[in-house]
């Protein structure tokens, strides 16, 4: 049984951390605009499975590709690459001549010093607690570096991507306990959807509203998208 010294120091880890992710979207450190064109989208948000260990992410007509780099080369992972407009990246291990190597990449400033030494040069680095806005037309992401679930840096990469309040998904690379996996809904009550990777393979977790549970989503279907949210995010 927890002491009330226990919650209480649990309370004030969250609301810091609610806080703070406030804060650091409010400000963001970069500012991008995608151009929208004349594509039509479907409402609310899709997570799709591509290879082995790509996602694709797409909100109201914007697509996040995260780490797509193990998987470059095959088909699924060009046609991906092709609806993508942002590129997430944990590792600086990523092909020079990628399908996706003209579009943003956003990562961690340890990833993103190791992509600019190679030559790219649309890299956004990002360290704790520090933002990013995207928009395409109506549609705006609000994608913020965050620490792990114990309130620490983390190892590869942690975000949360903020398209509204229906539409907040938490990326999450690096091995996590069975224990930290719980800590989810207390530490990012906001998010409803937790995609993470443990030993390389991807997992998707719903987070339940009310910040009270998490339930594991796995395996999903390669190439059959996962769709969530409400139709206009809010």
């Amino acid at each position: 049984m927890k002491t009330p010294l226990a919650w209480w120091t649990m309370l004030w880890s969250t609301l810091l951390l609610i806080a703070s992710c406030a804060q650091a979207a409010d400000v963001p450190r970069f500012r991008i605009t995608i151009p929208s064109g004349a594509d039509r989208f479907d409402p609310g948000g899709a997570v799709q499975f591509v290879g082995k260990a790509t996602v694709l992410v797409r909100v109201r007509g914007l697509a996040v590709l995260v780490d797509p780099g193990s998987d470059d080369g095959t088909a699924d992972a060009w046609q991906a690459a092709q609806l993508a407009d942002v590129v997430l990246l944990s590792q600086p291990d990523a092909p020079a001549l990628a399908a996706w190597s003209a579009r943003p990449v956003v990562a961690m400033t340890g990833t993103a010093a190791v992509l600019r030494g190679q030559g790219w040069q649309s890299v956004y680095p990002l360290d704790t607690w520090e933002g990013i806005t995207i928009r395409k037309g109506d549609t705006r992401l609000r994608l913020t570096a965050m620490p792990d679930p114990r309130g620490m840096r983390p190892a590869t990469l942690a975000a949360m991507l903020d398209f509204g309040p229906a539409c907040r998904v938490l990326v999450h690379h690096g091995a996590l306990a069975n224990d930290d996996i719980a800590l989810i809904p207390q530490r990012f009550p906001g998010a409803r959807l937790a995609l993470l990777r443990q030993d390389g393979t991807p997992s998707l977790l719903t987070v339940h509203p009310g910040g009270h549970e998490a339930t594991l989503r796995h395996p999903v279907a390669r190439g059959q998208p996962y769709r969530f949210g409400s139709a206009d995010c809010r």
